[in-house]
């Protein structure tokens, strides 16, 4: 695409959000959408990612690094011991990955340093180092500036070495795993989860199988499903040691997004409630389609109790336009993300309400 003047670029991006949101206010406080209980110096994402990032309504922390300019490494030197005390997620990124791109807002120079602040996907604040020097440089100013514009998150990354202690502490977590790469995760989170959050105050922690476990190679294939598949196992998204709440056999199953909650000791993890959206298999029984494999199934309404009439999802009818099939013969598939929206989010909603105020975890 054509690199945009950023004289004209704010306009063009607030104009296109204020349907639905407008654009915000420049001294608002923005809640940043994820913080991290262990520590990465900054996470480096591509344009890509950003632009994902950005659909979805992210809040986050940016800086753009112009590779060989001291002014990196001083600005990481006055930030990285608020980012890390805060527990707060660095985005990182390279001037070139603009180049031929729109800057989004962001102010990319050549030769400086640039630090942005975004609020629901929208640019919030963005400052240069050859400009705000002070910010850029010093850290009791750079502690100061950010202090006035964000507030904490309440969705936290956390690590497999993360979980291995939470599974192993009295305390209730509830652990949201997720991949940014998958389909289903992307949706839920723009369409219901990040706004939900937002409103709560309470802490949910996210487990992003592709930041943490999952690896890929230069065609974006994945390279260790092996891995993956133990991993869901062992964390109890599938059957074999989590029969009530995990879904599918330790073998083939287990898949995001899905919501658990967990306790434990040195001896044994205990598993409280789940829940899941997507994913559930929709076949053609005789001239109907219908959901066939769910994990709001008929046994399992009884050890869901947050349901509360809500019930199964077993062998409702489904449109057949509503159905993305696996097959050309047109007899199997799953069902669609619009279509299902409701009946999934209603349900994870539920087991939010619930389970989110039970929850004494603290890292």
């Amino acid at each position: 695409m054509k690199k945009v003047s950023k004289a004209i670029l704010i306009p063009l991006f607030c104009l296109s959000f204020s349907v639905l949101s407008g654009c915000a206010k420049k001294d608002e406080r923005v809640k940043l959408t994820y913080g991290e209980v262990t520590h990465q110096k900054y996470h480096e994402i591509s344009y890509a990612r950003l632009e994902k990032m950005i659909d979805a309504k992210e809040s986050f922390l940016l800086v753009v690094d112009p590779k060989g300019c001291s002014c990196f490494s001083y600005f990481m030197k006055a930030s990285e011991d608020y980012i890390k005390d805060n527990h707060l997620v660095l985005y990182y990124m390279k001037v070139a990955d603009f180049n031929g791109n729109e800057n989004k807002g962001i102010k990319v120079v050549e030769g400086s340093t640039s630090f942005s602040i975004f609020n629901k996907g929208e640019i919030q604040q963005s400052i240069v180092s050859n400009s705000s020097t002070e910010i850029m440089e010093q850290k009791d100013k750079f502690v100061e500036y950010v202090d006035k514009y964000i507030k904490k998150p309440n969705m936290y990354l956390v690590t497999p070495s993360d979980l291995d202690v939470m599974y192993k502490n009295a305390n209730k977590s509830l652990i949201y795993f997720a991949r940014n790469k998958c389909g289903d995760c992307s949706y839920i989170n723009k369409n219901f989860l990040f706004d939900y959050m937002y409103e709560r105050e309470e802490i949910m922690y996210v487990l992003d199988g592709d930041e943490s476990v999952r690896k890929y190679d230069e065609g974006g294939n994945l390279i260790n499903q092996a891995e993956w598949q133990e991993f869901k196992a062992k964390y109890g998204l599938t059957t074999g040691n989590n029969p009530k709440y995990g879904f599918g056999d330790d073998k083939t199953g287990g898949v995001v997004p899905t919501f658990l909650v967990v306790s434990g000791t040195e001896e044994e993890v205990t598993y409280h409630s789940g829940a899941v959206a997507f994913n559930d298999t929709v076949t053609k029984v005789g001239e109907e389609y219908k959901v066939t494999n769910t994990y709001y199934s008929t046994a399992r309404q009884a050890d869901l109790n947050y349901l509360n009439g809500l019930g199964s999802l077993e062998n409702i009818p489904v449109q057949k336009d509503d159905v993305f099939f696996f097959n050309e013969e047109e007899t199997v598939g799953t069902w669609k993300q619009a279509a299902s929206q409701d009946a999934y989010f209603t349900r994870v909603k539920a087991f939010l309400d619930i389970y989110l105020p039970q929850m004494t975890y603290q890292f």
